[in-house]
């Protein structure tokens, strides 16, 4: 069933004009460091989520990671979306169990509902729970994620409070040959088998992607005796996935592509003999993109989610919820003197069934929004504003504002500020069922947040570091009260700190990072399921046809409830470290072999009171792809 512990969010970033150091910036991209080679190539890559433009990585302003394709599959065998996010970009996370179970995650101490999914340029989540659904995204079809931390309202409107988390699927533009094929199987603990096979292409302006993937493991108990529904048994899960993406170039200018995901899971539960969820992902998009004048590039683009999980065989009874997202996006770019200019419009129509039958199921949401970002000399700025007309709530202004400044070679200064706000979700407003003791409050009013951040950049031959401080303030938070879902009255404040040290040389690739979180609500609770601490430390070492790689992870101690006993009490999940380790041999140039062990020291802990985690587990990896 969809979680309903509350929310929380929000911060901003910052711009580095492309004469800053290299080496911050692919400290920012990553917290897995890559090989040398990986994390060259990476300074002339691009990101779109931290402006909603085409950008190097280089020049963006705001706090970015990138993982890529190479990272993914290094950490990815038998972990779970959340715990890659975590372990390469810095999240925090909560899971009600093993892989395909509710996963939480948490971007500076904001609550899941506060952090946007995009897959593909397309919103794609629950609008039931304003949370991004996680469980089902196919690991093995995803080619790079984008994390921006910080609030995004102003490019991306609701939910983009605490960031936004973007997921591109593979693409076959670039491939260079009209017939490229990859397959990959891996076998691991908890009876975890995987495969994956694709074929890509291009010529003469077309391109084309086909993947397919299949993922079956019998886990661990979801649960265990911490939980009041424990049941011993294990909690299996299975996956099978498709994916498809074809582009062609009319001339150099104009372009036209359409992509297309649907995986499918089966997720069994702690909720009776037999229990378990259906889970169905499905999300496309059309784009026609050209340059309409010499300085003016436009995208025209038609994308349509749906997430649907259906519950069968469960104590309480069987239920389903589905959202369906469908979006009309026009954006465009003029490239100016003081800098790129964006400017667009886009409608958003939500739809909800559920078993509940809410009084309420659709609304619509209309946007204008505008940018502008540049650089002169040592200076740099972004500018964004954006204006939301939702059906429910009427008419909600966001905007950010950020400002960076070269000290002196190498070392750079920024300050942000900005606006965000979240609407209220179906299950705020709507659920349970009429006639129930506890639901929903159409009452409620959405969430406004303001942040600021100041920061330091510095960068010097192969090391590079960062250091950020933010403060978000946020009004009416959306929470559970003791018959409802209320709006907390006063400001919920999340502060914190995050340092990053990066060294990249010689074959060598080091990344660590700390993060300090002092959160509190503005009833004086510290809300659940986030640590003060969380740091990392990720080492990479190419030798030879040999690549080398461990993670260090630790957490802090995170306060949660037990709601086995009736009032609920609060309890306190441990700190916890855990560690991961895999080399890989390349032993020619199609075919490579990996081995991962995760868990390595087999910890015992939760993220969640009274859910189970996976223990020390080794997998086996082998991967074939024509060159």
């Amino acid at each position: 069933m969809y979680n309903l512990i509350s929310p929380l969010g929000k911060a901003a970033g910052v711009r580095l004009p492309a004469r800053f150091g290299m080496a911050a910036v692919a400290l920012a991209a990553s917290s897995l460091a890559p090989t040398v080679a990986a994390q060259e190539a990476r300074l002339a890559e691009t990101v779109v989520t931290a402006t909603r433009t085409e950008t190097k990585l280089d020049e963006t302003l705001a706090d970015v990671r990138v993982i890529t394709r190479e990272q993914i599959e290094a950490i990815g065998p038998g972990r779970s979306m959340a715990e890659v996010l975590q372990r390469l970009a810095g999240v925090q996370l909560s899971s009600n169990g093993g892989r395909g179970h509710l996963q939480s995650v948490f971007l500076r101490g904001a609550g899941s509902s506060q952090t946007l999914l995009l897959v593909d340029g397309v919103r794609y989540g629950s609008a039931t729970t304003a949370a991004p659904a996680l469980a089902n995204l196919p690991l093995e079809l995803i080619e790079r994620i984008e994390v921006v931390k910080g609030p995004a309202s102003a490019l991306y409107g609701s939910e983009a409070v605490g960031g936004v988390i973007q997921v591109f699927t593979k693409r076959g533009q670039g491939a260079g040959k009209p017939f490229l094929g990859n397959a990959e199987v891996t076998l691991g603990d908890y009876g975890h088998k995987s495969g994956a096979v694709g074929l890509r292409g291009e010529q003469n302006g077309f391109d084309y992607q086909l993947n397919l993937s299949r993922v079956t493991e019998h886990g661990i108990s979801a649960t265990n005796a911490n939980d009041g529904g424990y049941d011993p048994d294990r909690d299996a899960f299975d996956q099978t996935a498709a994916q498809v993406a074809v582009g062609y170039a009319f001339n150099a200018d104009w372009r036209v592509q359409a992509q297309w995901m649907q995986s499918r899971g089966t997720v069994f539960l702690d909720s009776g003999p037999g229990s378990h969820d259906d889970l169905r992902t499905e999300v496309g998009r059309v784009q026609l993109q050209g340059q309409v004048l010499p300085l003016w590039r436009s995208t025209v683009s038609v994308g349509e989610s749906t997430d649907k999980q259906i519950g069968l065989q469960q104590a309480w009874g069987d239920y389903h919820f589905t959202t369906r997202q469908t979006e009309y996006k026009w954006d465009n770019t003029i490239t100016t003197p003081l800098g790129v200019v964006l400017a667009g419009v886009e409608r958003l129509e939500q739809k909800v069934d559920t078993s509940n039958h809410y009084a309420v199921n659709k609304r619509t949401v209309d946007a204008v929004f505008a940018g502008l970002n540049g650089s002169a000399g040592r200076h740099s700025w972004q500018i964004n504003v954006r204006n939301d007309d939702n059906s429910q709530f009427g008419d909600f202004t966001t905007y950010g504002l950020s400002y960076g400044l070269e000290l002196v070679q190498g070392l750079r200064a920024y300050a942000a500020h900005g606006k965000s706000m979240k609407a209220p979700s179906f299950n705020d407003l709507y659920y349970p069922a009429p006639g129930m003791s506890w639901g929903g409050n159409p009452d409620l009013v959405p969430e406004k947040g303001k942040n600021n951040e100041i920061g330091l950049q510095w960068s010097q031959g192969a090391h590079s570091a960062k250091l950020l401080h933010f403060d978000n303030k946020i009004q009416n938070l959306i929470a559970s009260g003791s018959t409802s879902m209320a709006n907390v009255a006063g400001t919920t404040r999340l502060k914190g700190w995050s340092v990053e040290y990066g060294f990249a040389f010689q074959g060598w690739a080091v990344a660590a990072a700390y993060d300090y979180l002092d959160a509190k609500q503005a009833d004086g609770q510290t809300p659940v399921r986030r640590a003060k601490h969380q740091a990392s430390l990720n080492v990479d070492k190419q030798l030879g046809a040999w690549r080398l790689g461990t993670s260090l992870l630790h957490v802090g101690s995170r306060k949660d409830t037990d709601f086995k006993p009736w009032p609920a009490v609060p309890v306190t999940l441990p700190a916890y470290t855990t560690a991961d380790v895999y080399a890989e041999y390349q032993f020619t140039p199609e075919w490579s072999l990996q081995a991962r062990i995760a868990n390595l020291g087999n910890v015992r802990y939760e993220t969640a009171y009274g859910y189970n985690q996976l223990g020390r587990a080794g997998y086996l990896t082998l991967k074939w792809a024509m060159r």
